[in-house]
């Protein structure tokens, strides 16, 4: 095996969301939505486009990983900035 990691593309979408199903389904409850959840970041504002990732093996797609930004809110809904 000789795994590289590369920025995802378009074209990776259905091959990422059809893995990432096939590894979630029926695991911790009959049948799974991390796929959706995949699909569905990829258009809101918070995804960020810089760090999805795939991991190949040659051609093939053997696994991905995706970010997006996130707020922390107290209870009067304020955001909590949160430092390093």
């Amino acid at each position: 095996m000789n795994i590289f990691i590369r920025l995802e593309e378009e074209k990776d979408f259905k091959i990422a969301e059809y893995m990432t199903r096939e590894a979630f389904w029926d695991l911790y409850k009959p049948g799974c939505d991390e796929h959706l959840v995949l699909h569905k970041i990829r258009k809101v504002p918070a995804f960020v486009k810089e760090l999805d990732f795939v991991a190949c093996d040659e051609d093939t797609i053997v696994g991905n990983i995706i970010y997006s930004r996130a707020k922390v809110l107290n209870e009067e809904n304020k955001e909590i900035i949160l430092k390093n």
